[in-house]
């Protein structure tokens, strides 16, 4: 739950102290899920080196709609493991 600055700077330090480490424990979790997701994605696209190669490749025009959905999912997957970060950036947006 996030709180204002007031309610943070009413509670006892005890009660701070709890809080950082609660979310330390959240952050560590979320690191742990963040790595087997991309060692399963790293693991997915290892597996389908060549379907991504040839989708990467392929020019978007003159690909089906469903191959065009392909191409993007793959992209998708591609930058998902090369920059987490810039990849969630980009899903926040729209």
């Amino acid at each position: 739950m996030q709180r204002t600055r007031a309610e943070l700077e009413s509670m006892s330090h005890d009660d701070l102290v709890h809080r950082v480490l609660e979310l330390q424990d959240l952050l560590r979790e979320g690191l742990a899920v963040r790595g087997t997701l991309h060692a399963v994605l790293n693991a997915l696209l290892a597996a389908k080196e060549e379907e991504v190669a040839r989708f990467a490749d392929a020019d978007t025009d003159a690909l089906s709609l469903e191959d065009q959905e392909l191409k993007r999912a793959w992209a998708a997957a591609r930058h998902a493991v090369a920059n987490p970060l810039g990849a969630a950036r980009k899903h926040q947006a729209g």
